[in-house]
């Protein structure tokens, strides 16, 4: 007769921790879910606790016992149409959401439903797995240093909810340290590996999420700014590497170039670059140019956050260091990453702050600077045209322009009133309220209709400059951070013998957000308009809390440039300032030599430990009972071999001594069942009462024996 199949049962306790840590992982992903896929976990997650209590309710009948009642089984008709319903929806959305928010979707759900499968240790381990997978899953989103403590807090949760089951008898916080104690050990071989191993490329491309774009968008209408600024995410740091940092009015952070305007909307003009050596010709351009004024080169390090887009942020003019190959210098000063920026990303860049734009224009350049749609804004073209009429000099001209908008009652604003089909003509000579995209366009059309080659560019403009762990004697010892709040748009036009000069029509209207930064009233705009508990303006306002803001990005910044953003170079210049010169042969012996000092330390600590805690563990009453039995049989020649099962050597004795078969059978069959089995404290006490019984039993058969 076969042994019948036992059903993997958790006790109450382990089964709400497990519950919970569910509910965690899936928070820490929730924000990258639709609503419709949380609605339908939250309802699992609540029916897997409705089923918990009523199992709690039924185990409370009989008080003896504080493991779960019989399990009230789900009907599987009723959750295979539950799962078929999540897995018809995730493939009907699949084509908006995009293939990796259907995939993390289908991970999710899976995840949520396996939890009512628990029918065997097996699928227990699975969801454990499918658990991790899921904060695997959130890491691909977000990066930063206190996410990751977050994730990394999850981790220790989920694997104290595996060693509970087993160590059922322990204290959770027992578990959690013993745990913590383990991550910390494996550390050592993650950080050795991290520092030597060579950092290989993937072998396989992530797919992006289509909502995961972040910051600016290559097409731009009046109002679109103004909405990202409500963002407080960090867009990139810059590290001057103790060098003087530029005045607030010279990080004007360049982004794109905006050359094609359909009377609603600026978009970048197509560029098809057939000079492969335009960054060595832009290099040599600027570098006669900057010689020419004497303008001295400013080198910093960039570590621009995940936006999943390909432009880049540069100070221009500027060069990209040579070795990196992954960068693209285009034809408008700007910088292009040749693939999405799926992850922090860090490059070298040199600006000549002081150095022309194109003393040169093309024709072709030129005709597309200054194309407008005619018609399109009426009120406009007829200003230009006196304007026109009445400047000859471009700047004049531009000069007059911004003069109008200081004298006139324009004003600056986080909430611009709508316009009709983004009618420049109404901003301008209407509703004379808007954010720097709707002066940038209105100024850039003004200057096409005037006959002056002008285009709209987008960045940031500014920073916020952390120095709080600089001294006194070197203040240079800081990083600047760049949040999506600083998104900014201005103009350029073309004189000749001046090439492209920067025109901020922002500064007409509101100087102090071009000279120093946002002002008051923007920042409490802001803090109305965001959902945010803590906003900018009152972290801002409170000189505690805005120090610890400050100290926690300085760690994130670290966090970000050394670990984040630890790039193939980062790591050789680090091992051949350790070693010397690097060669293959040597890198090899080092990753050995690292491997081997690794494992033998982890071994050395893991073998302390455990006899530390042979030595420190306090021995049950049933364990002495057992070891005392032995001890009995020792005397007559039966010694038990640690390799052998309490079972084999029971096996033993019946065969050597029959007279102490079924007492000590007994006897090791209650002790291999509160050795091994989930028993609470009073199936312990009673289960070892009845073990203290079999042990009297067993002398006096012992001593029938002799």
């Amino acid at each position: 007769m076969k042994n019948k199949r036992v059903t993997f049962v958790l006790t109450t306790p382990n089964a709400w921790l497990l519950w919970l840590s569910q509910c965690l992982n899936i928070a820490a992903i929730a924000i990258e879910l639709d609503s419709w896929m949380l609605a339908i976990i939250a309802l699992s997650l609540v029916w897997q606790a409705s089923l918990i209590q009523k199992r709690t309710a039924g185990s409370n009948a009989d008080k003896k016992l504080s493991k779960l009642g019989p399990v009230p089984r789900v009907s599987p008709l009723i959750l295979g149409l539950f799962a078929i319903f999540g897995c018809l929806v995730i493939v009907l959305t699949s084509k908006a959401s995009g293939l990796l928010i259907s995939m993390v979707h289908l991970l999710c759900f899976s995840y949520a439903l396996k939890a009512f499968e628990l029918k065997a240790r097996r699928d227990f381990y699975q969801l454990i797995l499918l658990g991790l997978f899921v904060l695997s899953s959130a890491l691909i989103f977000k990066q930063d240093l206190a996410f990751s403590v977050l994730i990394f807090s999850l981790l220790l949760l989920n694997l104290t909810v595996l060693i509970q089951v087993f160590s059922f008898d322990q204290p959770v916080f027992r578990n959690v340290k013993v745990i913590g104690l383990l991550i910390i050990q494996s550390t050592i071989l993650a950080v050795a590996l991290f520092l030597v191993f060579p950092r290989l490329s993937p072998f396989w491309q992530m797919p992006i999420a289509k909502s995961a774009q972040i910051g600016l968008s290559d097409k731009v209408k009046p109002g679109d700014i103004a909405k990202l600024t409500r963002s407080t995410k960090l867009a990139f740091r810059v590290d001057f590497k103790e060098q003087k940092v530029p005045s607030y009015e010279q990080l004007y952070w360049r982004a794109m170039v905006l050359e094609d305007y359909d009377g609603k909307q600026w978009t970048r003009h197509d560029v098809h670059l057939s000079n492969q050596n335009l960054q060595a010709e832009r290099e040599n351009k600027i570098l006669v140019d900057s010689n020419q004024i004497k303008t001295s080169a400013l080198s910093y390090q960039v570590i621009i956050e995940p936006s999943y887009q390909k432009f880049m942020f540069a100070l221009a003019p500027a060069i990209v260091s040579n070795d990196q190959r992954d960068i693209t210098a285009m034809p408008d000063y700007t910088f292009l990453s040749t693939s999405l920026i799926s992850q922090a990303k860090s490059y070298q860049l040199t600006s000549y702050l002081n150095a022309p734009l194109a003393l040169e224009i093309s024709s072709h350049s030129n005709n597309i600077n200054l194309r407008y749609p005619k018609g399109s804004n009426p009120r406009l073209e007829q200003l230009a045209s006196k304007l026109k009429q009445d400047f000859i000099d471009p700047q004049a001209l531009a000069k007059a322009v911004l003069a109008r908008i200081f004298k006139e009652d324009f004003s600056y604003t986080l909430e611009p009133p709508l316009l009709k089909n983004n009618s420049l003509d109404q901003f301008f000579f209407d509703t004379q309220a808007g954010f720097c995209v709707h002066y940038a366009s209105a100024f850039t059309f003004l200057m096409r209709a005037s006959g002056i080659p002008a285009r709209v560019v987008t960045g940031y403009l500014g920073g916020e400059y952390n120095d709080v762990n600089s001294s006194e004697q070197n203040d240079t010892k800081g990083h600047m951070s760049v949040y999506q709040y600083d998104a900014h748009a201005w103009s350029e036009i073309w004189v000749q013998g001046k090439g492209w000069l920067r025109i901020d029509p922002t500064g007409a209207v509101d100087p102090q957000r071009v000279n120093s930064g946002w002002s008051n009233q923007l920042l409490q705009q802001q803090s109305k308009l965001t959902n945010d508990f803590f906003t900018l303006y009152q972290l801002k306002n409170n000189a505690w809390l805005n120090m610890l803001r400050l100290r926690f990005d300085a760690l994130d910044y670290q966090w970000s440039r050394w670990v984040i953003g630890f790039t193939g170079k980062q790591q050789f210049d680090l091992l051949q300032k350790w070693f010397g010169n690097m060669k293959p042969w040597k890198l090899a012996v080092i990753i050995g030599a690292v491997l081997i000092i690794s494992m033998s330390l982890l071994m050395l600590i893991l073998q302390f430990m455990h006899r530390d805690n042979r030595k420190r563990s306090p021995q049950k009453k049933w364990q002495a009972i057992y070891l005392s039995a032995l001890s009995k049989l020792a005397k007559l020649g039966l010694i038990k071999p640690k390799e052998m099962t309490v079972n084999d050597f029971a096996k033993a004795v019946r065969q050597k001594t029959p007279e102490l078969a079924i007492s000590f059978t007994r006897l090791s069959n209650t002790y291999n069942t509160l050795s091994y089995q989930a028993l609470n404290d009073d199936e312990q006490q009673r289960l070892t009462a009845v073990m203290t019984q079999q042990y009297r039993q067993f002398n006096t058969a012992l001593n029938n024996n002799k």
